[in-house]
């Protein structure tokens, strides 16, 4: 390859490098809190999503375990939380019925169950999110 060639392919290499081409963009999910629903026997739970490194997503569906004070499966769920508008952060609840929010030790993200934006199914979803939490709660995939 003559330098001219090689250049060319550096300089390509670097624009889709600064303009995410190429590559996954970043989804930040937070485990805001959690909070007790006595009158339903229900733990609501706020996941703050921010994406405002990537395009809209049209379908997001979670696999979620949650594991109690013991360290036992206690429930699973599926959680559907599209769509996710680009460029914007997003607060999504979802209740846990039948569940106090004291007995919920951790919240393990077991799979991403659907991921599709507008170019369709996406498969590298699970390893874009990258995970927080505000809650006493351990939030991890």
């Amino acid at each position: 390859m003559n330098d001219r060639k090689r250049m060319q392919a550096l300089l390509l290499l670097t624009i889709c490098t600064f303009t995410g081409i190429g590559s996954a963009q970043e989804i930040k999910l937070e485990l805001n809190k959690l909070e007790p629903q006595p009158e339903t026997k229900a733990c609501r739970a706020y996941l703050v999503f921010d994406n405002s490194a990537g395009p809209a997503i049209e379908a997001l569906q979670l696999d979620l375990i949650l594991f109690d004070q013991a360290g036992v499966i206690a429930r699973r769920l599926a959680v559907d939380t599209a769509p996710l508008r680009a460029a914007k952060t997003t607060v999504k609840l979802f209740d846990i019925p039948d569940l106090d929010c004291t007995d919920i030790r951790r919240i393990l993200i077991n799979e991403v169950l659907e991921c599709r934006d507008a170019e369709g199914p996406q498969t590298d979803c699970i390893e874009r999110l990258t995970l927080s939490t505000r809650a006493a709660t351990q939030f991890v995939k």
